[in-house]
């Protein structure tokens, strides 16, 4: 009587290659944006010797706020980055700020509603 071909480790190959596989994709999906957008820029700057910025514009008349691209050699790019970096921590700052005043203010209604 012949025994079925398996190969050592069948099941276990079998029940490893799901996380393995589900780790796999998840770090391909994770890197490859960031990889295409790397492409993009490095193919930008072989071409102008300038990289793209996307930054934030004020609100115009209307209000309504914008974002621009613009094409800007590295050193500028650099300092625009950092005065972007400072300008958006301000702004995460503010509202960590209201988020935790409006929490406080959940908590002490619901206090108040537990009392009553």
């Amino acid at each position: 009587m012949d025994k079925p071909n398996r190969k050592p480790g069948g099941v276990l190959d079998n029940l490893l290659a799901l996380p393995f596989d589900f780790v796999t994709g998840y770090l391909v999906g994770l890197l490859a944006p960031v990889a295409a957008l790397a492409a993009i820029v490095g193919g930008v700057y072989l071409l102008t010797r300038k990289v793209p910025f996307l930054s934030h514009t004020w609100p115009d008349e209307e209000g309504g706020q914008h974002l621009s691209l613009k094409l800007m050699p590295p050193e500028q790019a650099q300092a625009a980055f950092v005065r972007e970096k400072e300008r958006i921590s301000a702004d995460l700052s503010t509202m960590g700020a209201e988020i935790k005043a409006l929490a406080e203010h959940a908590k002490a209604q619901a206090s108040m509603s537990k009392e009553d």
